[in-house]
């Protein structure tokens, strides 16, 4: 019974650990690089992805929240459609942000369960592993507790008491999820930011082009013309023919008068 009690200890204080780090990117983190980079207010963004959030949390999958992320992005937040519609699908299968930092804490749990103790070198190569680990992730709910165990193998853990963190990851997992997509999100606003020239080079060059008149509209202009011309020569040779005749009609009349007299 102690052990069981110490176990729930141990998993609350994981729990813990994972959600206060969770919060921390979310809304000291991110915050700070969207404000350095983008020079606008960071929790007006976030109010504004609120609904994406809450889908990424319910659906524990970024590619799931996918939809309802680009509408809260292009709609709420302004980001140019063709901006959102780049970064973010390429952010859903590669940038795990959540994921790296969750195989982290786990592995570091792990390894304090079985009373081992890391050095910096261990640490350093769990870092370094977990963020590499985390690109290869899949965008479904608990991919990264079968990441986790290549970490633990490169520090020399056992991975016997992975199976405790089953207990836990369903919930958790919905959180680090979150993580992503955030992680995505103000990426992407980044990426708008830096892209602003090109991007306004480009809404001016496909005005240009709109404006000018295209080889088929010429085409179409110079048939009409032509046309027009050619029923006002029709017009004017009808109306030179119908006074000619009239001409010779009273010509003729007069010549009449001139006999009888």
């Amino acid at each position: 019974m102690a052990d069981l009690a110490e176990t729930i200890s141990q998993l609350a204080l994981f729990i813990l650990t994972v959600l206060l780090g969770v919060f921390t990117y979310q809304w000291v983190i991110i915050q700070l690089l969207y404000f350095f980079f983008v020079r606008k207010n960071p929790f007006k963004f976030y109010w504004g992805l609120a609904q994406s959030w809450f889908t990424s949390f319910a659906t524990a999958s970024t590619a799931a929240a996918l939809p309802v992320t680009f509408r809260c992005m292009e709609e709420n937040n302004n980001v140019d459609e063709r901006i959102s519609k780049f970064v973010l699908p390429i952010g859903a299968t590669v940038n795990m942000d959540g994921t790296a930092m969750f195989v982290s804490v786990a592995s570091i749990f792990i390894a304090q369960i079985n009373s081992i103790q890391l050095d910096l070198g261990q640490y350093a190569t769990v870092v370094v592993t977990a963020t590499a680990v985390s690109v290869a992730a899949a965008s479904v709910p608990s991919a990264a507790l079968a990441l986790m165990l290549m970490v633990l193998d490169a520090i020399n853990v056992p991975s016997a008491q992975v199976t405790l963190l089953f207990t836990v990851d369903w919930f958790v997992d919905r959180f680090r999820t979150t993580n992503n997509m955030l992680g995505d999100c103000y990426t992407a606003a980044i990426v708008e930011q830096w892209s602003k020239k090109e991007l306004n080079a480009m809404d001016q060059e496909q005005e240009e082009l709109n404006e000018e008149p295209t080889t088929s509209d010429s085409i179409d202009d110079s048939k009409q013309l032509k046309n027009r011309l050619n029923l006002n020569s029709n017009c004017c040779q009808h109306c030179q023919s119908e006074l000619d005749t009239g001409e010779e009609d009273e010509a003729g009349k007069i010549v009449d008068a001139n006999s009888a007299v």
